[in-house]
This record gives structure tokens, sequence and C-alpha cells, in this order.
């Protein structure tokens, strides 16, 4: 009798020690095989997974940060970051997001009113919590936090702004809650992310509008209507999904602010956020 023909007759007994052979090789090819395939699924899979977020919320630690306060494009303090050998400085912007799903405006005019002065354009001394990635930052103040340390005059050269016409763009990407994008929550965009933004892009958080560019980094602007005023509400129905957006960009010190209006944003495909901005931009207007 030939192999093919004993293993063809072989019979599996459960309380044999052992498999009869052609049955046993058979087996072994199959858990090697089943082997291979988990490892090579387990893989591909975790490779597929987002990464975790770098975002930082630096819950219950307050932060002292000075710096000129401006009400626009969104309030905000204009902080030195450096000066270089000759003495040319560095500003960073950070704008100011208040506790919970509001905006900071409510509270300034708070403080304001207490103190019987305006804050803009004032040296400024906040305390509040900060939030941080990508390389923007935000600082949280709460009124519980007695969040207005100091107040004084602010030098010629601490309030020049530095501003530039980028002409219009095409720009595709998604409108985003800041305040939890770049600290708070973790992912901070998407559908998972649509409820809670929108509770606080409602609450007068100011909306961020992310670009993914072709180098596979992010591009972050600030939003408003062509008169310089919050969209707030119009952009509450677009959150959290692919948007195509035409708008005047302007460039305020370390942010681009976009111009746009509620009939330049259309919905689009995720596959044209890939589309590099600097392709679409013509003369400003």
């Amino acid at each position: 009798m030939s192999k093919q023909e004993q293993a063809a007759g072989e019979f599996y007994i459960g309380w044999l020690p052992d498999a009869p052979h052609g049955i046993a090789k058979h087996i072994r090819k199959v858990v090697i095989a089943l082997a291979v395939l988990v490892v090579t699924g387990g893989t591909v899979l975790a490779l597929l997974q987002k990464k975790f977020s770098t975002a930082n919320f630096e819950f219950g630690q307050l932060t002292a940060i000075k710096g000129v306060y401006y009400e626009f494009p969104v309030p905000s303090l204009k902080v030195l970051s450096s000066r270089d050998a000759f003495g040319r400085s560095t500003y960073v912007t950070i704008p100011l997001v208040g506790y919970g799903k509001f905006g900071a405006e409510g509270l300034i005019r708070e403080l304001e009113q207490e103190r019987n002065t305006s804050l803009q354009e004032k040296l400024v001394t906040f305390k509040g919590t900060l939030l941080y990635s990508d390389g923007k930052a935000l600082l949280q103040i709460d009124r519980n936090d007695s969040p207005l340390v100091a107040i004084a005059n602010a030098s010629k050269k601490d309030l020049a702004t530095d501003t530039e016409e980028l002409g219009t763009m095409q720009l595709n990407g998604e409108v985003l809650d800041p305040k939890c994008y770049f600290g708070v929550m973790k992912p901070g965009h998407g559908k998972p992310h649509r409820d809670c933004a929108t509770r606080c892009i409602a609450g007068g958080i100011s909306p961020v509008f992310w670009v993914r560019n072709t180098k596979g980094g992010s591009d972050y602007y600030l939003i408003l209507d062509e008169n310089g005023e919050k969209m707030n509400a119009a952009l509450k129905d677009h959150i959290g999904e692919p948007l195509s957006l035409y708008a005047r960009a302007v460039r305020f010190n370390d942010w681009i602010v976009l111009y746009t209006d509620k009939k330049s944003i259309k919905t689009s495909s995720k596959l044209s956020w890939f589309k590099s901005p600097d392709q679409t931009i013509s003369c400003a207007r």
C-alpha cells in the first residue's frame, strides 16, 4: 500500500496518545499557517491605527503668562518668545479660552469692569491652565483661579503687529474646536469629537480650520467672516466633516486668519485633503 493510500485510510481516534502521521502533518501545516496569519494581521492592524495624540492639558497646574492682550482676531496674548543676538524679538500668540465649553470673552469683560479699564493692547499677566500641541498653545482662564494677575502699559515695540496679506486660498480640511484638539481630548477631531466640539464652539470658543499639508504635517487657521466677525454659528453644522473652503488669508503674527463666508464653505472628500494649499493661492483681493 502506497503512502497516499495509507494516509487516505487514516482515522483519528481521540483516546490514542498520537494522531496518525498524515493527520498530524496536516494539522501542523494548518497551525503554522494560522500563526503566520495572526501575526501578520495583528501587525497590519497595529500599523493602521492612529498614533496617540501628543496634545497636553496641564490639568490642576496654573501658569502665569505675560503678554500684550488683543481682542482681534481672537482674545489672545502676544508673548515674547526669544531675542536673537541682534536684539530682534520673536513672539508667539496664545489664544485664550474660558473654563468648560465657553470662550474667554465674557470673563474678559467682567475683569475689565472690575478694574475699570480696557485690557486691549495692555501688557497683561494672566494665570491659567496651558494646553498645547503641534507648535500651538492656548491658555484656559477661570474665574475661580483669580486669573488677572497684573496690568501694565506695553512698549511700542511690543505693540507692533506683524501682518501680511497672503491672497486667496482654496483649502480642504476640517473645522476643529481648538480647546479639545490641542489638549483636552484625544482624539479631538472627526465624528467622535463632533458633539463635544459643537457645544464648545456654540459656547464661544473660536473654531480652527485644520489642513493636512503635502508633507504629512498639519496647518492651522483661524476662521472669521468677510467682515472679521466670528463664524461660530455658521460653522456649527460643519464640524468634524471634510470641507472645502475658499477664503482671503491674512497672517497675524504666527497665526493665519481666513476671511470667508458661508457660501464659500462646501462639503468635500477626504481624498482632497492632500492637495497642497500652495497650489491654490491667487492674487490678493
